[in-house]
């Protein structure tokens, strides 16, 4: 019995904090003021069940008819003389009802409690409802993806190029928001991208300088609250290399199990050296000699199998200032010389593949490389792998407990609370 009073206590106490309906008690008595008629007898409710009751709560009670015409009766001790006094109360479906009239009565009821009587019926529940009025649950805010910037900006081999986003086009987002880039024209299939925070300058964790190998649209999520705040306060810059951008967007939050946006198509490339040695390339001048290398004449099978969208690598060494750097190849059914757009990355030039055409081309006639004034040292063909689709067994890990991710379709090793760019390679702790 102490544990059943405890808990109506429990109950009763939470009435002036709860909204809507709080059930008090649950029971089954049967109420009569004629045993011979109705087995029964009057219910006098436990006390402090009415705790923190006040003006205009409605007291509901639970009942189940046990003969034809049941008597309702609900009763207060009211006033200072604690005088018998019936409460007014309607009857539907199942439930008698009484709404406090006064502060008086809800100080009386919730100190003295209530009695009912009547015949023919019993008690199942009292419950007390503060009428507050229904309010449907909060709703996740509908919001959409926000255009920050669309235009077209070419980030080239210096990583000088870029722009800014004021922070008033940012004050919606919110924390683990996404700052979503769209990238396309990769040279080469080289992309570096850095999106950082103006004040403190902080680059938004994914985008430090990372490496991209295909076009499509990438997304950051910012999971730091510091880190939204300083971004809505102070703006962000974009910086690349070798690639253009061509949109910025805020993507809303997602909660788990929505659909998730798609990732674009990514490469990895696995590189293939068909050539290596050390020859002084130049127009041939007395300043600095030398001659082209023509491919066809060293090997003619050398670029057999090239396709589009591999890249092909020249590296090159002991280059002068001013030196320049140039890929021909024989096109179409005349075989007229062609020079083909390179991008020089420090240690190579390099060419990716623009078309079928172009590949079969290059595979039958060969390539000439010339230039003025460096050592052509090797020749790579890199060949793209596609890892879009899933995480490929040519990427291990060699120690229990590692793991293997794919994040914003990049693939990682996961290993004691790290994780590892492998890049399609394989790693080892």
């Amino acid at each position: 019995m102490k544990k059943i009073f405890t808990f109506i206590a429990a109950l009763a106490a939470t009435l002036s904090l709860s909204a809507a309906e709080t059930t008090v008690w649950t029971g089954n008595e049967p109420i009569s003021w004629n045993a011979e008629v109705y087995a029964g007898t009057q219910f006098e409710t436990p006390e402090g069940i009415f705790a923190g009751l006040q003006k205009d709560y409605t007291i509901k009670v639970s009942v189940t008819p046990g003969i034809d015409e049941p008597q309702y009766v609900m009763t207060y001790k009211a006033g200072d003389s604690w005088s018998w006094t019936d409460l007014t109360t309607t009857i539907e479906n199942g439930t008698m009802s009484y709404t406090v009239a006064s502060a008086q009565i809800a100080t009386e009821i919730a100190e003295r409690g209530l009695i009912f009587r009547g015949q023919g019926y019993n008690i199942t529940a009292i419950i007390v409802d503060d009428n507050t009025p229904d309010t449907p649950e909060p709703q996740p805010t509908d919001r959409v993806a926000e255009t920050l910037w669309e235009g077209t900006q070419v980030l080239g081999a210096e990583g000088n190029d870029g722009f800014g986003i004021d922070a008033a086009k940012l004050q919606n987002l919110a924390l683990n928001d996404s700052i979503a880039i769209t990238i396309t024209d990769l040279t080469d299939s080289y992309c570096q991208i850095n999106i950082a925070v103006n004040n403190p300058w902080t680059a938004i964790p994914g985008t430090n300088w990372e490496s991209l190998t295909a076009a499509g649209t990438y997304r950051y999520a910012v999971a730091d609250a510091d880190l939204v705040a300083n971004i809505k306060a102070s703006g962000l810059t974009i910086q690349g290399k070798l690639c253009t951008v061509t949109k910025l967007q805020l993507l809303p939050y997602q909660e788990p199990g929505d659909d998730p946006e798609p990732q674009p198509e990514t490469k990895e490339y696995k590189d293939q050296t068909v050539w290596t040695g050390n020859i002084a390339i130049s127009w041939n001048t007395e300043e600095y000699p030398g001659e082209q290398f023509d491919t066809y004449n060293e090997q003619q099978d050398m670029l057999a199998g090239l396709a589009k969208d591999d890249s092909i690598k020249i590296y090159y060494a002991e280059a002068i200032e001013g030196a320049q750097f140039a890929l021909t190849y024989k096109a179409g059914e005349t075989w007229s010389w062609t020079d083909l757009a390179v991008t020089n990355h420090g240690t190579f030039f390099a060419y990716r593949v623009a078309s079928d055409e172009i590949a079969q081309d290059i595979a039958d006639h060969g390539l000439v490389i010339n230039g003025q004034g460096y050592h052509l040292t090797s020749i790579v063909i890199g060949k793209p792998k596609d890892i879009t689709t899933g995480i490929e067994n040519t990427v291990s890990a060699e120690r229990d407990g590692a793991t293997k991710v794919l994040r914003n379709g990049q693939l990682y090793i996961q290993y004691n609370g790290q994780m590892y760019n492998v890049q399609g390679q394989r790693i080892c702790f």
